[in-house]
C-alpha cells in the first residue's frame, strides 16, 4: 500500500510514511480485527490535516476558548 503522496514530511528521515504503518502487517491485523480500513485512517487524517491548515478546531473548540 506503499504511496508516495501519503509521505507527510521526507525530511523526517527515519520515519515511517503513513503508508508504511498502515501496511505494517500488525497493524493490517489489528485493523482487521477491529474492522477498520486504511482508507477511512487516511480520510481522518486528510480532514484533519485540511481543519489544522485552515486552523478550523471544529465548535469544541470554540467553547474552550470562550470559557
Amino acid at each position: 500500500m506503499e504511496n508516495k503522496d501519503l509521505i507527510l514530511d521526507e525530511g523526517l528521515l527515519g520515519e515511517a510514511s503513513l503508508g508504511e504503518l498502515l501496511s505494517d502487517p500488525i497493524a493490517v491485523l489489528l485493523m482487521d480485527r477491529d474492522g477498520v480500513l486504511a482508507e477511512d485512517v487516511l480520510r481522518i487524517v486528510r480532514v484533519t490535516a485540511g481543519r489544522i491548515a485552515s486552523n478550523d478546531c471544529g465548535p469544541a473548540a470554540g467553547a474552550v476558548t470562550a470559557a
